[in-house]
């Protein structure tokens, strides 16, 4: 249980030159996250995120350095939630829900990583094996399933953008749906607009 994004890929193996334009589009977006006082680290937290012509990881910080403030449970976006608490000590909580808070900004309680987002140029059956997440699912038409729970946290907002130019770039080979409404993605589809020339047309495929 917990706030998720989830994504279904035709295609087993991405061709190289279209993987790499991902990767590529993705690097351009590194310094804004860092504007915003959203760096990213590796999969389990630690380290540097994973950006390769092979596959993608990431997650938010573990160390993050922001302070424990307000218990949020298992935190839910309210209907208008948006942007990223700028104080860390902001009361973002609007309201409760039966297994914690709905809040109104992208807010963690001292720890930003939460699960990582994976995404391989060419699925391997086991990479959980060796990435320690749950294995890819294949449904009955032979699309591959993978998903990621921020949580809302801060790297919400990085694994939306991703998953925004992923589809760009993958078009109808990949189908992204989501927790969230539209407005919860609205950031993103700002944000790719405005680096990257394209996102403002992205729709989640319910």
């Amino acid at each position: 249980m917990g706030y998720t994004h989830y994504w279904y890929r035709k295609d087993k193996q991405i061709e190289p030159e279209i993987f790499e334009r991902i990767a590529s589009d993705f690097k351009k977006l590194l310094p804004k996250f860092n504007e915003f006082k959203i760096p990213l680290a590796g999969g389990d937290g630690e380290g540097d995120p994973i950006i390769t012509r092979e596959g993608i990881c990431f997650n938010g910080c573990a160390y993050c350095g922001h302070p424990e403030s307000y218990e949020l449970g298992i935190a839910w976006p309210s209907k208008n939630a948006g942007g990223t608490a700028n104080t860390w000590r902001e009361d973002v909580r609007s309201a409760d829900w039966f297994a914690g808070a709905m809040i109104d900004k992208r807010a963690c309680s001292g720890n930003c990583s939460h699960e990582a987002c994976y995404f391989p140029r060419a699925v391997p059956k086991d990479h959980y094996k060796y990435f320690g997440y749950h294995p890819t699912e294949e449904n009955g038409k032979g699309w591959h399933f993978d998903f990621c729970k921020t949580a809302y946290k801060p790297y919400d907002l990085p694994v939306t953008c991703f998953l925004v130019l992923a589809k760009h770039h993958l078009l109808e080979t990949l189908w992204v749906s989501s927790d969230g409404e539209t407005q919860h993605w609205a950031e993103a589809r700002i944000l790719c607009q405005q680096v990257l020339g394209f996102g403002a047309e992205f729709e989640l495929n319910r």
